[in-house]
């Protein structure tokens, strides 16, 4: 009995150890894409990304001109999106990662800065991708900033990204 105990220990011990070494073995989870779509809610679609790579350009595009009256310039109004960041890696059991999506701007009719920060497990599937949404309400008369980086893992992989939305007259 005792003998038999300490043979299911070993054989346990040694299962655990072969679990851990492939968890280590898994290359690091890399962001490949960070998209921003407005929701029109007067249509219930959604626009092109809007999104694109930081810079100090002021330029509003015109899809993005006053984005909560329905306008000539794009399908309809639109005060929420839809962000979704794309991660790659290996299929394969790897120790748990999480995407953070972090966003800054200032709501719809108002004065203060909104920081929105958003954790969302990674489940790489078969395809060896994984996307995930997140929703931001109130958007659409303030410059939106975007952060994402993936938690978890010793090679940060961080992508940051603008949508130049304006208001006025």
């Amino acid at each position: 009995m005792t003998l038999k105990l300490i043979a299911s220990l070993l054989l346990l011990s040694f299962a655990s150890l072969a679990v851990s070494h492939n968890r280590q073995a898994v290359a690091p989870y890399k962001i490949t894409a960070v998209k921003a779509m407005l929701f029109y809610d007067n249509k219930g679609s959604f626009s092109a990304d809007v999104a694109e790579p930081e810079s100090d350009r002021y330029e509003v595009p015109s899809i993005l001109w006053n984005t909560p009256l329905e306008g000539t310039s794009r399908e309809g109004a639109a005060t929420s999106m839809l962000v979704t960041v794309e991660v790659e890696g290996e299929y394969a059991l790897a120790r748990p990662r999480q995407i953070e999506l972090v966003a800054s701007y200032k709501p719809v009719n108002s004065r203060r800065e909104r920081v929105v920060r958003e954790i969302e497990s990674i489940k790489i599937r078969e395809s060896g991708k994984y996307i995930a949404g997140f929703w931001l309400k109130d958007v659409g008369c303030s410059r939106l900033q975007l952060s994402a980086s993936i938690l978890g893992q010793r090679n940060q992989s961080k992508t940051k990204r603008i949508v130049r939305f304006g208001c006025g007259e």
